[in-house]
């Protein structure tokens, strides 16, 4: 676009913004003269009270150009695609449960610059409401059915009746007896609608079949992975009772060997109804090794760059290897790690890792070469726990002056030598963005004593976290984080690096990294030997994609072990937002501290990836 045309369209689009035409006419969309082009000026709704202006405008294909955009010619107008908009106006409101609602509206037409103004009008009236939800079995049904009715159904008395909720009702009754053995269940549902009184009764209708078992699996679409490496993998057995719980944790463990892109576990396709139905895993393998490049930033590591090599069935039987180098403003690390599936049970899987490190801190360069071992054991779905020992070696240079005035004695290198153990308790079902459901975990490390090695102390940790829906798309987050570390002996016995510190952005977020807790009269971070953090936050989205929340983080570090004082908390608040991709929400925080420590700034702002807890 050239700038005369530009000037001409603003100049015109200026014209019709503070003139009226003199010849404005009120049609119906029936009236308008199908052989012209109509562009559309603008597009005005009211009426509606329940649902918002965004909410309606979101049904519409049919859209106005916005107010700022001046210069932008009009859109041409389509009769069709509105007709079309207003028969989904008329959808959105009867699916959710407003039958006797009202769509009407006009077109002002200004003639000489061929331009419709469309004025949509609706009528709510009147919501229908459930008067009663009914469950029946039919056929060889049990007597009852295996969940508890009607409270885990979406549709209850006295609801407004909507088409999402009860088509959801019938999905739940199915997958109940699909979880209890009920291979060939059918649900069906009615709707009685009484217009003249607003209400609705709803009845479902399930035909459980008889009781069937698991029969044998057979494996298709694999080519270079033993198909041995899938059955293993499997939850169930040929003879147990049919679940569709169990083929939803089967098609999770062969996700999680990354060797496949598609994975779907179902009964084989029939006709028949077999009592002892066959199974087929279906899956579509990805490249056996990959190299992944990544640039990142954060404000935890700043600025960083990584490349990964992986080989996801390293010399067969499932095992992974991969070779990671990390490079970032504050930690670089070099390293290989091995994992073996299966290890002495199917539930058991061993970990190697040796790396390289090197974490330039505000009060130390810490260089350490770490082994890790450890057997990782899943008790349950929503059990895991694992066992581990480390071996590290360890060195301090650039410790700061003012922190070995405050700390005293400091062991500059020496090797940390010991057990850990760990165990989480996991119910909720999204890891990148839990909507529901509750994590529990502790983690302790040991070192010195029988295991050797110049550091003598132990260190626990617990965590728990809370998430709860609330309505109006809203959960409820909170989470609750406390450890201490104790010296067998004198505190030099505890290395620096193992220290608590609080604050950034997987902490209290109105502080700057580490920045929350002791300080030295350097104004540098010196960490404690206690910590406790918590957060309260609301999640909700806010425009398409987009989420936003609400939170209140607080914490406390002490020099001191196990001291935990309430009246030395900490608080920070402030908001954030996210929006969902495929690694899990990339979020944006930005917290203000109640008081923030001595020459820092009134708000730190954070990046990451994944929610905060």
């Amino acid at each position: 676009m050239t700038w005369r045309e530009f000037a001409r369209r603003l100049f015109i689009a200026f014209l019709l913004c503070v003139c009226t035409p003199l010849s404005v006419l009120a049609v119906s969309l029936e009236e308008l003269d199908p052989g012209r082009e109509w562009r559309l000026k603008e597009l005005h709704l009211e009426g509606n009270a329940v649902f918002s202006q965004g909410e309606l405008r979101g049904v519409l294909l049919t859209t106005a150009r916005p107010s700022y955009l001046v210069w932008k010619e009009f859109p041409l107008f389509d009769p069709v695609t509105f007709a079309t908009d207003l028969q989904r106006l008329e959808h959105f409101y009867e699916t959710r449960g407003y039958y006797q609602r009202a769509v009407t509206h006009t077109l002002d037409v200004d003639e000489p610059n061929a331009l419709v103004t469309i004025n949509i009008v609706v009528e709510e009236h009147t919501p229908v409401t459930v008067t009663e939800v009914t469950v029946t079995t039919s056929g060889d049904a049990p007597s009852g059915p295996p969940v508890e009715l009607p409270l885990q159904l979406p549709l209850r008395a006295g609801d407004i009746f909507t088409e999402t909720a009860y088509q959801e009702g019938e999905q739940i009754l199915r997958d109940a007896w699909l979880k209890n053995g009920h291979a060939h269940v059918k649900a069906r549902r009615k709707a009685v609608v009484d217009l003249a009184n607003d209400h609705v009764k709803v009845e479902y209708t399930v035909e459980p079949g008889p009781p069937t078992v698991f029969g044998s699996t057979r494996v298709e679409g694999t080519t270079a992975v033993d198909p041995q490496l899938v059955l293993r993998e499997l939850s169930y057995e040929a003879g147990e009772r049919f679940s569709l719980q169990k083929i939803a944790d089967s098609e999770q463990k062969v996700r999680d060997l990354s060797l496949f892109r598609v994975v779907h576990v179902a009964p084989e396709p029939g006709d028949d109804k077999p009592l002892v139905v066959p199974m087929v895993v279906h899956v579509e393998e990805t490249p056996r090794r990959a190299v992944k490049l990544g640039l990142k930033y954060s404000t935890r590591d700043e600025f960083g760059a990584q490349v990964e090599w992986r080989d996801w069935n390293w010399c067969g039987d499932g095992r992974q290897l991969s070779l990671l180098l990390q490079l970032a403003s504050v930690n670089r690390r070099l390293g290989v790690s091995f994992l073996q599936p299966h290890f002495l049970s199917p539930q058991t899987r061993a970990l190697l890792n040796l790396r390289q490190e090197q974490s330039d801190e505000e009060t130390f360069l810490l260089n350490a070469t770490r082994f890790q071992s450890r057997l990782e054991h899943r008790f349950s779905p929503t059990l895991s726990g694992f066992l581990g020992y480390r071996a590290e070696f360890a060195k301090l240079n650039h410790i700061a002056p003012a922190t070995m005035r405050a700390l005293g004695e400091i062991i500059r290198e020496g090797v940390v030598s010991g057990p850990s153990l760990g165990i989480t308790w996991n119910t909720t079902e999204d890891p990148f963005n839990p909507q529901d459901g509750t994590v529990l975990s502790v983690l302790a490390d040991q070192a010195g004593g029988i295991w050797g090695g110049d550091f003598h102390f132990y260190k626990i940790t617990a965590e728990a976290k809370k998430y709860r829906s609330i309505g109006w798309q809203t959960i409820f987050a909170t989470r609750l984080k406390i450890g201490w570390v104790e010296a067998f002996g004198n505190q030099t016995h505890i290395p620096l690096f193992e220290r608590f510190y609080a604050g950034g952005e997987r902490s209290v977020r109105g502080y700057g990294r580490r920045r929350l807790g002791p300080l030295s009269d350097a104004n540098d971070p010196l960490g404690g030997l206690s910590l406790l953090e918590g957060s309260i936050e609301l999640r909700r989205p806010l425009w398409r994609q987009l989420g936003g929340a609400l939170f209140l983080d607080f914490g406390q570090v002490s020099r001191k072990t196990r001291d935990f004082v309430l009246d030395d908390l900490q608080f920070a608040s402030g908001v954030g937002v996210w929006y969902p991709t495929a690694v899990g929400p990339l979020r944006l925080d930005i917290g203000f501290p109640f008081q923030a420590p001595r020459g820092d700034q009134a708000w730190q702002l954070h990046f990451s990836i994944g929610q905060f807890f």
